[in-house]
């Protein structure tokens, strides 16, 4: 009975308002605070408390551009970013310049990459929280605190990795310089028009393993 008097129907009936706050039933039910924060993350997404799976962690890991998140995130703005400034840290870290230096395509590059894919995945597995109308991302420090000691290892094993691509091409093109400017075996044949076309390919084939490594 007491909460039939707290109720009033309006109109034809189509509406009833609760009296104490002055707004129908339905816009109350409705109404997304009225959904625990918890509840909110699970039904949007993965929960950033939810414990990662080894397979995920290494998926997340593998990539060069969402390792740069976390560690930006982490140690250079306090856990809080906009998606221009990530992009801009990033795009200067992979062409080696000065932020103020890069051209509009390079950091749209990095821009576009982040937005479609790398950000939404992070999002999703629950390490980042990624507002894509705002363009705003905030690091779940629960879940990344998992990623942390692989990250570690990747950044100390990357740090003492050589290149070994990128150092058996250059190996390989000097070698058919060497060869072919000494005389020695069928290179010498070759004339000096081969010998810039196959230095130009290694290089280039470098140059295009830099850029799919930094996707």
């Amino acid at each position: 009975m007491a909460r039939m008097e707290s109720l009033q129907a309006t109109g034809t009936g189509e509406k009833v308002t609760n009296i104490s706050t002055g707004k129908s039933v339905n816009e109350e039910i409705q109404q997304p605070d009225q959904i625990p924060s918890e509840i909110a993350k699970i039904v949007n997404g993965r929960s950033a408390s939810e414990e990662l799976s080894l397979d995920e962690i290494f998926e997340l890991l593998k990539n060069e551009r969402r390792r740069e998140v976390i560690r930006y995130l982490l140690e250079d703005v306090d856990g809080h970013a906009t998606l221009s400034e990530l992009a801009e840290h990033i795009a200067a870290l992979e062409n080696e310049i000065a932020i103020n230096q890069l051209s509009s395509d390079q950091r749209k590059r990095v821009y576009i990459g982040l937005y479609q894919c790398h950000l939404p995945k992070m999002d999703e597995m629950g390490t980042i929280d990624f507002d894509k109308n705002r363009g705003t991302i905030e690091i779940n420090h629960s879940s990344v605190s998992q990623l942390l000691p692989y990250l570690e290892r990747l950044g100390q094993d990357t740090a003492q990795r050589l290149p070994v691509l990128e150092l058996a091409i250059t190996a390989g093109v000097l070698l058919v310089l060497v060869f072919a400017i000494s005389g020695i075996g069928p290179l010498a044949a070759l004339p000096p028009a081969s010998w810039a076309a196959i230095s130009t390919l290694g290089l280039v084939t470098v140059a295009l393993y830099q850029v799919v490594k930094s996707e």
